[in-house]
């Protein structure tokens, strides 16, 4: 059901109000932060050096560090479309 709402988005500004509409801006925020973790990760950053550029908690990287390890490939694959 989600993917298809958000399939549904004709352009980025539809993209963005549908957002909006099923998060709040902390939950917005915190996908971003993630985001940016991985980025960090992928860049062969430690945690304590996540943690100092995101800017975020050790904790948060933490999860983060361990979410980059499970799924590094799938990780990867969409960090180089969030590069493009």
């Amino acid at each position: 059901m989600l993917y298809q709402l958000f399939q549904s988005s004709l352009s980025e500004k539809e993209f963005n109000e549908l957002l909006q509409l099923t998060f709040t801006e902390n939950e917005r925020a915190m996908m971003i932060e993630r985001w940016r973790i991985f980025e960090a990760f992928d860049r062969g950053h430690s945690q304590r050096e996540v943690a100092r550029e995101v800017p975020c908690s050790i904790v948060t990287a933490t999860r983060g560090a361990k979410v980059y390890r499970e799924n590094k490939d799938a990780v990867k694959k969409h960090l180089q479309r969030w590069r493009e």
